[in-house]
């Protein structure tokens, strides 16, 4: 390391030592009022879904957030339809077996669960904001729900057409290429479920109880991210990748103005995600995230906290533990392993990093790392308001079993 290099470092130490603050226990998130205070939605990012310590830290901050600050809604990146209904359908079953047949897999794991059972957690609406379904436990109440409270003609519009399509996500999910006749299937699932948001519409125009109302938009909004899921299976990776961010942020910005008009929201997602500028690879492939189009849409309103680890293992998506490796001394990580001596709150508008060169002026973010890729180099205030740090962490404690995907 040379002179240049060393200085640098003792002045990103001298400046996180100056204002950084320490959380010392599990629920006392203080140090975060005044940055809040006059927000309307918090981003909680995370650099790896299978860091037990995020998930957490993560329901910590939302109770604190929640019973200081008055958020009252949380958006998961899960699918949209099954994460505002896993509760309000599923309430006859237990916390666990909500999560395991709303929530996609990362969920899966016992340190969600006070999220879904601790008294202070009954006041919060849960939701999602991502297109891509989850299972058909949902589906089946839903349907059961329209049955009851709509009519016959709305219910046997969708079972046959809900049906057919959990049939082909199954099929879709694990091929890197769509054959001919899975092409054709999807192509007449889109048909029937335009057909379905029809005789949706006809139906919210008849109802004058606001509660089968709003739950009868939620039904259009369902469907319509049904159409989308299975027109971005037709489509390259590349472009999918690209579109499912802004089909995200429509959700979110529905979800937000309409469904959840006034209430705060916490959205919890990726740190890349959540981000509120581009990397460099994000404009190689002309991605434009959630956290971008967040800033864009309501600028001061929202607060974008990126979540990182320093040392311990993280699980990958297939429940396989790796190490972290944060031995590189421009490694953000590293350096606040030496800043400080527990987990911490790091407000990014306190840290003033020498603009010196391209290299120079970065710090090194292990979050693409984690998987045997390179770091990724970026200024860390463009694309956050505030970085909180967690010193040690584990795999998160799975559920065992494997959810039932079928339709049934």
């Amino acid at each position: 390391m040379n002179f240049t290099t060393k200085k640098m470092r003792r002045n990103w130490l001298k400046q996180i030592n100056n204002g950084s603050c320490e959380i010392d226990t599990s629920y006392d998130f203080s140090c975060m009022d005044r940055y809040v205070e006059n927000r309307k939605i918090v981003l909680i990012g995370e650099s790896s879904h299978g860091i037990a310590e995020y998930y957490t830290t993560k329901i910590n901050m939302i109770k604190y957030l929640h019973e200081k600050h008055g958020f009252n809604v949380v958006v998961l990146e899960s699918g949209l339809l099954e994460g505002v209904l896993c509760k309000r359908l599923l309430d006859q079953m237990s916390p666990k077996e909500q999560i395991q047949h709303s929530l996609l897999d990362i969920f899966h794991n016992e340190e969600m669960i006070p999220l879904f059972n601790e008294p202070w957690a009954n006041q919060i609406h849960i939701a999602g904001m991502d297109i891509q379904p989850t299972y058909p436990k949902v589906s089946n109440a839903l349907l059961s729900w329209v049955q009851k409270h709509i009519d016959d003609e709305l219910y046997n519009t969708l079972v046959e057409v809900e049906q057919l399509f959990f049939d082909i996500d199954k099929e879709i999910r694990g091929k890197t290429k769509i054959p001919k006749k899975l092409k054709q299937d999807i192509s007449k699932c889109i048909e029937k479920y335009h057909a379905s948001l029809e005789v949706t519409k006809s139906k919210i125009k008849n109802v004058e109880n606001l509660e089968i109302h709003k739950m009868l938009r939620l039904v259009l909004r369902g469907i319509e991210n049904r159409i989308k899921w299975l027109k971005i299976n037709l489509q390259s990776f590349i472009a999918s990748g690209v579109q499912r961010g802004n089909y995200m942020f429509t959700n979110l910005k529905w979800l937000i103005e309409d469904y959840y008009a006034g209430e705060k929201v916490i959205v919890w997602a990726h740190n890349f995600h959540i981000r509120k500028s581009k990397t460099i690879t994000s404009k190689l492939f002309r991605i434009t995230n959630v956290g971008q189009l967040l800033k864009d849409h309501y600028d001061e309103k929202i607060y974008s906290v990126g979540l990182y680890a320093g040392k311990g293992k993280f699980s990958s998506l297939l429940r396989v533990s790796f190490p972290i490796n944060t031995s590189k001394k421009k490694h953000l990580e590293n350096i606040l392993l030496e800043a400080n001596a527990h987990n911490c709150f790091v407000p990014l508008s306190n840290i003033d990093l020498p603009k010196r060169n391209w290299l120079n002026r970065r710090w090194w973010l292990l979050e693409a790392g984690m998987m045997g890729q390179l770091p990724i180099a970026i200024f860390p205030q463009k694309h956050y308001d505030a970085i909180m740090f967690c010193r040690e962490v584990t795999p998160p404690s799975y559920f065992n079993g494997n959810e039932e995907r079928a339709f049934n």
